[in-house]
């Protein structure tokens, strides 16, 4: 049998819920078995911003995630060479993962527009299928046109790519408006974030006072 496990990647700096949104949508849309949340240990396109720890920002996933079987938090990035390239950590994972198991790299439109300007992306996309969210009522002719420009042919939501043997998944989602640098600068400006971010992470944030002397940067 086949153990699909999902992979919800970013700086989650920090976690809000959003991000737990977005996993749970991605696990239902594709029956996935989990739900890995891994956050970066040095992001490359973030090297010369302010980044909270790694220890306070795992913290946090972890309270967040606590009441969902579904969902797991993974330090790999810690471990793994800096920064944190996404070709390694699906090198790591397929390498050590247990039986037959697929790897569903769950992904914004916004960001998988981007894609190509990944370190070695081509080698990504044969490590593991994507399922990419866009919102609701948006215009998506930019996303199917990269696509067919990657080899990745339609049939229904999902686009499958021969020679890789991966596929894309593409669905629709209410993405939310909040981000992380929204939360940050609420908090820098003594406004409430218990509605945007999970329960118990505004409790440690206020704990260990994170983000009140900060620098803005623009990690989500």
């Amino acid at each position: 049998m086949i153990h699909k496990t999902g992979i919800l990647g970013g700086t989650f700096d920090p976690v809000h819920n959003g991000h737990l949104e977005l996993a749970l949508a991605a696990g239902k849309l594709c029956a996935l078995k989990e739900v890995v949340l891994l956050p970066a240990a040095v992001p490359p396109h973030k090297q010369k911003q302010t980044v909270t720890s790694f220890l306070h920002r795992t913290a946090m996933l972890r309270i967040a995630t606590g009441k969902y079987p579904l969902l797991h938090v993974s330090t790999l990035e810690e471990l793994l060479p800096s920064p944190s390239f996404t070709l390694d950590t699906l090198h790591y994972l397929n390498i050590h993962s247990v039986g037959k198991t697929e790897f569903y790299f769950i992904i914004g439109a916004d960001a998988f527009l981007e894609i190509t300007s990944w370190y070695k992306y081509r080698e990504v996309l044969g490590l593991c299928h994507f399922i990419v969210f866009s919102r609701r009522g948006s215009d998506n002719k930019k996303l199917d046109k990269l696509f067919r420009s990657l080899r990745y042919r339609k049939d229904g939501d999902t686009w499958f790519n021969k020679e890789l043997g991966t596929s894309i998944h593409a669905s629709t989602f209410p993405l939310p408006s909040t981000s992380s640098s929204k939360i940050r600068k609420r908090i820098r400006g003594d406004k409430s974030v218990k509605k945007q971010l999970p329960k118990g992470v505004s409790r440690y944030i206020s704990d260990n006072k994170l983000y009140r002397d900060q620098l803005l940067t623009a990690s989500v």
